[in-house]
């Protein structure tokens, strides 16, 4: 039998992980399953316990929580694995924002979960690899990894937003607070992008994504074309835009009614480069990697992570 570790965010959902934690271990026990248990205590200690668990010989990983510690362990899984093979990852959504969870699609309620852990068919999951030049303060490497999707522009100022907006602010309504006060300061920087398989494009720019999975934010269905398992990022550039464009776009962007707007350029590609004078805020599956990138180097690893589905 594989040897399993399961990781809880306890702080998820504004603790209603840690609630339903107790319910969630005694499921996957009554249901046969061995696994060790461990839970964080810092930001970001998911991608640490993740790959120490690799180096330590688990084969498989189940997460607690939201699109952060999802975030965290397959960082850890890959800088753990190197040119070996990742491992399997399981999820049991607890966060105000389960969007990885949405792939599956996985509904919000942990039974459900605990009954496809049990059960353990997986699927093989692409995963995204970026390389910034300038790390965010706090941030010890340039190389970070997403299994959901990469923004950087408006996207990556709302996202930065809801980490100052108040806990009692949850899901969609906290990601709209956001969107409201990057409204305030945000900015549409000029960007130079090299793709792997385009003409290179030179625009001013509200927002850029990169993505494997198809919605953001909880309710932002960025890039509804986008499959988990082809080998390719579904990429979404978008012209530049003032305050009311931008207010526009959200329920058209909530609601997948964006798509062929002339404002609005889609690509599939396996790499490319970005380049700015502009200062570049990016956010990686809801985390800030980098807060003033200048040059971003992204691509895409094909089937490089079995999810149990």
């Amino acid at each position: 039998m594989a040897k399993t570790l399961v990781i809880l965010n306890p702080v998820s959902g504004n603790g209603a992980a840690a609630k339903v934690a107790p319910a969630i271990q005694a499921a996957l026990r009554a249901g046969g399953l061995d696994f060790d248990w461990v839970e964080t205590r810092a930001r970001a200690e998911g991608t640490a316990l993740a790959e120490k668990a690799k180096r330590d010989g688990y084969e498989k990983i189940i997460a607690i929580g939201g699109d952060g510690i999802v975030h965290e362990i397959v960082n850890g899984l890959m800088r753990g694995s190197h040119a070996a093979p990742v491992g399997t990852l399981g999820v049991i959504p607890a966060g105000n924002g389960n969007d990885f969870a949405k792939m599956f699609p996985l509904g919000p309620d942990w039974r459900e979960a605990v009954q496809r852990v049990l059960a353990g068919k997986t699927r093989w999951f692409d995963v995204g690899k970026v390389t910034g030049d300038i790390p965010a303060p706090g941030i010890d490497t340039n190389v970070h990894y997403f299994d959901n999707g990469l923004d950087t522009g408006f996207g990556a100022l709302a996202a930065m937003h809801s980490a100052t907006l108040p806990s009692f602010m949850k899901g969609t309504v906290k990601y709209l607070g956001a969107i409201v006060k990057a409204l305030t300061n945000f900015y549409n920087p000029r960007v130079k992008i090299n793709f792997a398989n385009y003409p290179p494009l030179e625009q001013t720019t509200i927002m850029l994504c990169a993505s494997i999975g198809q919605c953001y934010g909880n309710a932002f269905w960025l890039t509804p074309t986008a499959q988990v398992d082809d080998g390719l990022l579904d990429v979404m550039v978008g012209a530049q835009m003032g305050r009311g464009e931008i207010l526009s776009f959200v329920p058209r962007m909530m609601n997948k009614t964006h798509v062929g707007d002339p404002r609005l350029q889609f690509f599939k590609t396996t790499r490319l480069v970005i380049e700015s004078l502009d200062p570049l805020p990016v956010e990686l599956d809801g985390e800030i990697p980098f807060v003033a990138a200048h040059r971003l180097e992204i691509e895409i690893l094909p089937k490089r992570l079995q999810v149990i589905v």
